[in-house]
């Protein structure tokens, strides 16, 4: 973790950003003493999953995708 000053983090704000992309934590200081932390957001679980798979699985059988998903529903596979 490093220490920067509140002017240097102004002057050369796009570099601390990247280094807080690639993990680092950085200290903003003013007058010497801690005024924030800069960081990399931890990931959020409230992003949608990757569904490429499961569409994959889905055979149409020559109809539309609606009425497929509506059989496999009543077939309780999904």
């Amino acid at each position: 973790m490093k220490k920067v000053k509140v002017n240097e983090v102004r002057e050369h704000l796009a570099k601390y950003l990247s280094d807080a992309e690639k993990g680092e934590e950085i200290i903003i200081t003013k007058h010497s003493r801690p005024i924030a932390r800069l960081g990399p957001l931890e990931p959020s679980d409230s992003e949608f999953p990757d569904l490429s798979e499961h569409r994959k699985s889905i055979k149409l059988k020559n109809q539309p995708l609606s009425k497929t998903v509506l059989e496999q529903r009543n077939e309780e596979r999904y």
